[in-house]
């Protein structure tokens, strides 16, 4: 029986120290949170401890490096940072986990120090409604509850290889962890979205449920309610009003302020672009020139 535990405990420990070399700490204006390295260059964090579009990432050595936050993801609630010459090996990947399998969390503490916890999956499935108009195809919930050394760490198998990103979200008492492949892939879209500029049109919005006489023939259930203008700015020289309805960029259905958010990155600044809105219960288009946010 001995045998067995200290060989357990070994491998637990084994794995903990392999996965260790991709989880990093990453610094924005709240309190540092872990982030994992999944490519030379990139890392992801949950998206809610990050206010900055500029932050410093530290890696296990004590090392530190300024990353530039590219986006973040409205499904999954990560933000991706890339990470020039961060100098730490990308996760491995594992296969997706059976409920039962044991796992362990691993993240940073306070000082940076590794964070290890043995843990099981308690639930593999989904979708996962993480807002009107978003959802995460698929979960995996550990028997856990959140921690903060962990969260944004990685839930990993007894090879060391990556199950999943680690949440702050939690379920009656279990912790929400984002498949490795759907982080990887949530990434790679927001990168595609355009890179490390963030548009800016100056209005405040909120979500906003549209009755169905009211949609003007579209199908979708909700919309941005523009709350606010800033005077002077791309919506208030455009001439859009408190009280429209905006209900599509460039085509594409909004029905979220991050939808919106998301779809003004990269290419899209400095550039005229058509929002589809409901004033007085008719349709219009109107063209803004979308403008860059300064930090």
């Amino acid at each position: 029986m001995n045998d067995i535990l200290s060989s357990l405990s070994s491998q637990l420990a084994h794995a903990a120290e392999q996965a260790a070399a991709s989880v990093v700490q990453v610094y924005a204006r709240r309190r540092p949170v872990a982030g994992l390295a999944i490519a030379e260059d990139l890392v992801v964090t949950p998206a809610q401890h990050i206010d900055d579009d500029v932050v410093v990432v530290r890696r296990g050595d004590g090392h530190t490096t300024e990353g530039t936050v590219l986006g973040r993801s409205p499904g999954t609630g990560l933000a991706v940072i890339r990470v020039p010459g961060l100098g730490v090996p990308p996760a491995r990947h594992a296969a997706e986990p059976r409920v039962g399998h044991l796992a362990v969390a691993v993240g940073r503490t306070w000082s940076g120090g590794l964070f290890a916890s043995l843990t099981s999956v308690v639930v593999v499935g989904g979708p996962l409604r993480t807002g009107r108009a978003s959802e995460i195809a698929r979960v995996i919930r550990t028997s856990s509850a959140p921690h903060g050394a962990t969260t944004g760490g990685a839930l990993v198998d007894g090879d060391g290889r990556t199950l999943g990103i680690i949440t702050s979200a939690a379920i009656r008492g279990t912790t929400v962890v984002i498949p490795i492949d759907l982080a990887t892939a949530a990434a790679a879209d927001v990168i595609a979205q355009g890179g490390a500029s963030q548009g800016y049109i100056g209005i405040s919005s909120t979500a906003v449920n549209l009755p169905a006489r009211q949609r003007a023939g579209r199908a979708q259930e909700y919309g941005l309610l523009v709350t606010g203008l800033v005077e002077g700015s791309p919506a208030d020289a455009a001439g859009l009003l408190v009280g429209d309805i905006i209900v599509g960029f460039e085509g594409t259905a909004v029905q979220e302020p991050e939808q919106l958010v998301m779809r003004m990155r990269g290419e899209r600044v400095g550039k005229p672009a058509m929002l589809s809105l409901l004033r007085g219960g008719a349709a219009h288009e109107v063209s803004v020139t979308v403008g860059e946010r300064r930090s």
